[in-house]
């Protein structure tokens, strides 16, 4: 089992201490069958190596499988970065980045919206109490109107996966909105996933990749009464300047 988002990456040629990847064009399907390209920036390597060794850093508190999945996807991750610097253009220098640079968080709670709660109103948790079985949108636009999240021009999201440490998980079913299109629902039985581990997770199908100017949504089904704690796995590729509110970042 990979762990290391590192040797991934040094696996593919990709880790160095200097020298520029070339500009290339990363191409990706929608549930129509549809392509859309995205332009991925010239970029130095050093960039890529800061990434990778801050985001392993970061994983080493984290599930092995959890981190298995960033090691799995670290390519991806990589490109999603270089998709964001289009824009900025000012490349990645993570914790001390400023300006126009970028940095990456992990996703959380305040970062996303409480659907049925109001308007605009930032999580204060994952845990969510849920009164019945049925369909709710668990990420969406900053508007409680059922819209899909948009990204800006410099940044971009990845949704790799979910864990739900809840002692009675209420989640089966999943589905995902990709610029006003649905995916085929995925299974989410989490009283059932890795229950040697202590962590329940569930690997999406297919990595969400939500990148710049671009919109996506996640429905979720409930599927009966109780307390659950369903929250992504995945990264938020910001600019710097875009990172200095500690509530909302």
């Amino acid at each position: 089992m990979q762990t290391s988002v590192v040797e991934t990456l040094k696996t593919y040629g990709i880790y160095r201490d200097n020298g520029r990847i070339e500009e290339q064009m990363l191409v990706s399907i929608l549930p129509n069958g549809e392509k859309r390209e995205h332009k991925m920036s010239e970029i130095n390597y050093a960039d890529i190596k800061i990434f990778a060794d801050e985001l392993d850093i970061a994983l080493r508190i984290q599930n092995p499988l959890v981190q298995e999945l960033f090691a799995k996807n670290a390519v991806a991750l990589a490109n999603l970065v270089r998709v964001v610097n289009v824009e900025s253009a000012s490349g990645f220098k993570g914790t001390v980045g400023s300006g126009r640079q970028l940095d990456a968080v992990m996703l959380r709670a305040e970062q996303t919206q409480n659907p049925g709660a109001g308007a605009t109103t930032p999580r204060t948790s994952w845990s969510r109490a849920v009164g019945a079985a049925g369909d709710i949108t668990f990420l969406q636009s900053t508007a409680d109107t059922n819209a899909e999240l948009a990204m800006g021009t410099t940044e971009g999201l990845a949704i790799l996966g979910f864990i739900n440490p809840a002692a009675a998980p209420c989640v089966d079913m999943a589905q995902l909105g990709y610029l006003a299109q649905l995916y085929n629902v995925q299974n989410m039985d989490f009283e059932l996933a890795n229950p040697f581990i202590g962590d329940a997770i569930v690997e999406l199908k297919q990595p969400f990749f939500i990148y710049p100017q671009e919109t996506g949504l996640v429905n979720v089904r409930y599927y009966k009464a109780g307390t659950d704690e369903l929250r992504p796995i995945g990264l938020w590729v910001k600019m710097a300047s875009n990172l200095r509110a500690l509530a909302t970042s």
